[in-house]
């Protein structure tokens, strides 16, 4: 096993301890079915901005420009800094890594616009696109098919997609009624349910994680000020998108492993100080978005720490969202380490 390489490569210290203790006892389980460890070649990565690492600018799918720095993610955002701890005005994309690139170190691999592993031709490859929903991803996975020649079964694909068919469905209340915005979200769920299979018979394995609760992000805690039921018709919304994706999966097992991001935050969220946080409930960041906001730098004897982008009171670790909808640093830490369990624990 590898995990001790996603603890040297900026996970929180915090989380390196029961990461690394879980996932040596699961080792220790055979499962019944298991005869070889899964070792993927590639993985490659489908979904919406929270899969996404910025290269330069970015181009969403509807075609807008989006300005980011190298190495940019929809995230809490670390500065680089030279040898004397003054930031350059780059950023280190190694520290904070998403939960891809948690699950990426697990087998040695980066990715272009993050090479981690220095690899002279990184076995990551990113798909994912902001603001993409089911529709895009079929897209994407044509994409992928057409560079790569057709998936086979070393092939990994992570697949985190849904927030925009969901955010969809919910701007069509109230001129539709609640169940059938709730519908139209379980709807599309199956969909998604359907995407997966087909990627997984034609060759690749694939990780498909839930949406977390969006009536529980920020964003959905602030609908409460338009009116007191949108935040609890927020959380019906995901309840339903990922029960109809999960009914629609392939549940053998061999073929797709479910990585349960729902429930994960419910966890988080019950028990915030048992992981550090401060607030489960506001925004980190003082940018509109994550894709620009930056964390403190620790400052030497000799340069001054630089505060970053967020508020008050506010760390790269110790609040749950970076912006009104995007996980922090501990949310991608704990969603990676889902994802490298999922992946060294199924029967691929």
């Amino acid at each position: 096993m590898t995990v001790g390489i996603a603890c040297v490569r900026g996970l929180p210290r915090a989380l390196c301890a029961p990461l690394l203790a879980g996932l040596l006892a699961l080792a220790g389980c055979g499962g019944g079915d298991r005869v070889s460890t899964y070792v993927p070649q590639r993985l490659i990565v489908f979904g919406d901005e929270s899969s996404v690492i910025a290269g330069g600018n970015l181009t969403d799918v509807n075609g807008g420009t989006i300005t980011a720095l190298a190495g940019a993610k929809y995230s809490v955002n670390a500065q680089a800094v030279d040898a004397t701890g003054a930031p350059t005005g780059a950023l280190d994309c190694n520290t904070y890594p998403l939960w891809i690139q948690v699950l990426g170190s697990q087998y040695g691999m980066g990715f272009a616009q993050c090479n981690t592993f220095s690899e002279a031709v990184p076995r990551g490859k990113i798909y994912a696109q902001v603001g993409a929903g089911i529709t895009e991803l079929q897209a994407q996975v044509i994409q992928a098919r057409t560079d790569v020649g057709g998936f086979v079964s070393t092939d990994l694909a992570t697949v985190l997609v849904g927030q925009k068919d969901i955010l969809d469905a919910y701007a069509q209340y109230p001129a539709q009624s609640a169940d059938a915005v709730v519908a139209l979200a379980e709807a599309a769920g199956g969909v998604l349910g359907t995407q997966v299979n087909a990627l997984a018979q034609s060759g690749a394995r694939v990780l498909v994680a839930t949406v977390p609760n969006l009536g529980a992000t920020p964003f959905g805690i602030a609908q409460n000020l338009v009116s007191a039921e949108r935040a609890a018709l927020l959380t019906r919304i995901t309840d339903r998108f990922n029960a109809g994706m999960r009914a629609a999966l392939i549940n053998d097992g061999r073929l797709i492993g479910l990585v349960q991001a729902d429930e994960q935050l419910q966890l988080l969220i019950n028990n915030p100080s048992a992981y550090g946080y401060v607030s489960v409930s506001t925004a980190a960041c003082t940018t509109l978005s994550a894709i620009s906001c930056t964390g403190p730098t620790a400052g030497t004897t000799s340069v001054p720490a630089t505060p970053g982008t967020l508020v008050t009171g506010a760390t790269a670790l110790n609040y749950l969202w970076a912006d009104d909808r995007h996980f922090g640093v501990n949310g991608h830490a704990s969603l990676g380490t889902l994802a490298v369990t999922r992946a060294t624990n199924n029967p691929f």
